[in-house]
């Protein structure tokens, strides 16, 4: 854990406090969920009680409270690698110890309904801090309890969970194949999904391949629990994904408690 008084440009710390996460020593629980959009740790703040809402800064929001008798942190990561490392590295300082990624993502499959959930083992994909984790021997791959804690809460609960290989990309709409003019009807010719398809992806996101590249470079352990909100073999969408959002904290939350006891 950082603690100097003094910030350098090497490690700009302030009195234990980090540059970008809005909280302190002490404030960060040793199990933490991470989603991207700042607005779904106000969505699942009122399932925890006891909360400490830290406020939100740049694109990390941050609250601490209680699930089911364990105290649970929830911080936001942004959109994509740069700023989901900078959350992961300072969260590990400030004594994160298990980091469960929980967004959402699109299902490359036409077996993988919009509502279902992804369980990845290991992540794919083109994401520029991924590349540079693997410079260093730092490989994609999520912690083999966690993840299969998370399959078997979800099986407990009756929800759709699937396991397979998730790949991420920086791009929301070239790296995704989608149109990037509003005249355009089709794709582009990229071709990105069909790549991600061959190497044996199940499903395309933007995040999870730099979580389990940086978690394991830092020591946490690391897992990802993916919503499906889109079904690009079929061209599914889910409007209306809170309550699938909310099952993401339940599933995660039991899974910590079944890795617990493990």
């Amino acid at each position: 854990m950082a603690d100097s008084a003094k910030p350098t440009a090497r490690l700009p710390f302030s009195g234990g406090r980090p540059p970008h996460l809005p909280c302190g020593p002490g404030d960060v629980a040793e199990n933490v969920l991470v989603p991207g959009d700042p607005d779904r740790v106000a969505l699942l703040h009122d399932m925890l009680t006891d909360v400490q809402d830290f406020g939100r800064k740049r694109e990390f929001a941050l609250v601490t409270g209680t699930f089911e008798g364990r105290r649970l942190t929830i911080c936001s990561s942004g959109i994509g690698g740069p700023s989901t490392e900078i959350a992961l590295v300072e969260l590990a300082m400030l004594g994160a110890k298990r980091v469960i990624r929980i967004g959402g993502c699109s299902a490359l499959v036409p077996e993988i309904p919009t509502g279902d959930y992804i369980v990845p083992h290991k992540a794919t994909g083109m994401t520029g801090v991924a590349a540079l984790y693997a410079e260093h021997g730092h490989t994609p791959v999520a912690d083999p309890a966690l993840a299969s804690a998370l399959e078997a809460s979800a099986a407990a609960m009756g929800l759709g969970a699937h396991r397979g290989m998730i790949a991420s990309t920086d791009s929301y709409y070239l790296g995704q194949d989608r149109p990037i003019r509003l005249q355009a009807a089709g794709s582009p010719d990229a071709e990105y999904l069909d790549r991600f398809l061959a190497e044996g992806a199940i499903g395309v996101e933007m995040e999870s391949q730099v979580v389990l590249a940086v978690g394991q470079a830092i020591g946490l352990r690391a897992a990802c629990l993916l919503g499906v909100h889109g079904n690009r073999a079929t061209d599914d969408w889910l409007v209306d994904y809170e309550n699938t959002q909310r099952n993401l904290l339940r599933i995660a939350g039991q899974a910590l408690a079944m890795d617990a006891c493990n």
